[in-house]
C-alpha cells in the first residue's frame, strides 16, 4: 500500500452521477484540483468510475512536500505557513510530508489541511490528449508521468 495522487482534470459538467459521487468522495470535485488518496480496493474502484476525468499516479514524499509548501491551505483564505505548521506539530512541509508517506495518511486525515490542493493550469500546457487515457496517448486515467505535470502546475 502507498499513496496516490489524484488530479481532476476536466471537471463534473456533463459527467455521469456515479463518476461525481466518486469525484466528490476523492475530493476532487473540480476542475485542476488534486489531493492525496490510499492505495486501497476502495479507492481504486472509485478512480476506475471517474477514469474518464482524472488522472492518477504514486507519490513520492518530495513531490508531496513541494505541494504542501506551495498549494496547502489552512482554511479558504490562509495558505499553510510555518506558524501553522508548528501548531501542527512538524517544523516544516517536508517533514510532514515524509511522516504522511511512511504512516500512508491521506491528506483528509491530516487536521488543520484542506483535503485537497488548488493548482493552476500547467504552464506550457499538456504535452498530450486532456481527452484520451494514458494508453491510448493522452493522460487521463492512470498516468507514471503525472508527475512532471504537477510541478508545472504547482
Amino acid at each position: 500500500m502507498g499513496l496516490i495522487l489524484v488530479l481532476n482534470i476536466h471537471g463534473t459538467i456533463n459527467s455521469p452521477s456515479a463518476a461525481r459521487r466518486a469525484m466528490t468522495e476523492l475530493k476532487v470535485s473540480k476542475k485542476f484540483t488534486a489531493s492525496v488518496v490510499t492505495d486501497d480496493a476502495t479507492t481504486l474502484g472509485m478512480l476506475k468510475r471517474c477514469k474518464d476525468y482524472v488522472a492518477w499516479c504514486p507519490v513520492d514524499s518530495s513531490l508531496l512536500g513541494e505541494l504542501l509548501e506551495a498549494r496547502a491551505t489552512v482554511s479558504s483564505s490562509k495558505d499553510l505557513d510555518a506558524g501553522s505548521l508548528k501548531k501542527m506539530g512538524y517544523g516544516a512541509a517536508g517533514e510532514l510530508a515524509a511522516r504522511m508517506v511512511s504512516e500512508n495518511w491521506r491528506l483528509s486525515s491530516v487536521e488543520g489541511i484542506r483535503p485537497f490542493f488548488n493548482l493552476a493550469p500547467p504552464r506550457g500546457g499538456f504535452k498530450r490528449s486532456a481527452r484520451r487515457q494514458f494508453t491510448q496517448g493522452g493522460i487521463l486515467g492512470e498516468n507514471p508521468k503525472l508527475e512532471e505535470i504537477v510541478r508545472r502546475m504547482i
